[in-house]
């Protein structure tokens, strides 16, 4: 899920030094291309965008990001989720719905068809990352929304496997590592 893989931006959380996926405005941009959140041309625009305005924009995707990193790790952790997470979420969300309009389609036919757009400002990828998280925290079951299962990992990930077990954020590197960690153990 987009939202989840928003989320997911500042790797190696667990650590004394995390890596920050999302250090500038073109990155976000790229972010938001990369999930499917905007259009490959209106992310070509707006990664021509710079200034002071572009720096909060990213600044406030990184806040958002951990507020809804929060939420995931109360729920993950059975604890009650802070109000002050939710009210981030919701006040970013509604923002996101403030800048769209509706507008008509150009589809030919004797119907005019409308459709929500978002004029291009410099908050566009902020606002498309909200309108993820609120799709996330929204539309999918919370149970299937997991942590991966490795002590030395943080990422979260929609179960979609058919028996809902999935452990790991990847069988490729975490299910093995812990599998190998696991098989040490037991072998010695």
């Amino acid at each position: 899920h987009p939202a989840l893989d928003f989320v997911n931006t500042l790797d190696e959380r667990p650590f004394e030094q995390p890596i920050e996926r999302l250090p500038t405005y073109r990155d976000l941009v790229r972010f938001a291309e990369l999930a499917g959140l905007v259009e490959p041309a209106v992310a070509s625009a707006l990664r021509r965008r710079t200034g002071s305005a572009c720096s909060r924009v990213v600044k406030n995707a990184r806040v958002l990001r951990e507020h809804v990193h929060d939420i995931l790790a109360a729920v993950h952790k059975q604890r009650p989720v802070l109000q002050s997470d939710l009210d981030a979420v919701a006040s970013a969300a509604r923002a996101a719905h403030a800048a769209r309009v509706l507008a008509a389609s150009t589809s030919s036919g004797s119907l005019a068809r409308y459709r929500w757009s978002r004029p291009m400002g410099v908050a566009t990828p902020l606002h498309a990352c909200a309108l993820a998280i609120e799709g996330l925290l929204t539309d999918v079951d919370p149970v299937r929304i997991r942590k991966c299962g490795a002590s030395d990992c943080d990422v979260y990930f929609v179960d979609t496997s058919k028996a809902h077990r999935r452990q790991w954020c990847s069988m490729k590197n975490c299910g093995n590592r812990e599998k190998q960690r696991r098989w040490r153990s037991t072998a010695q």
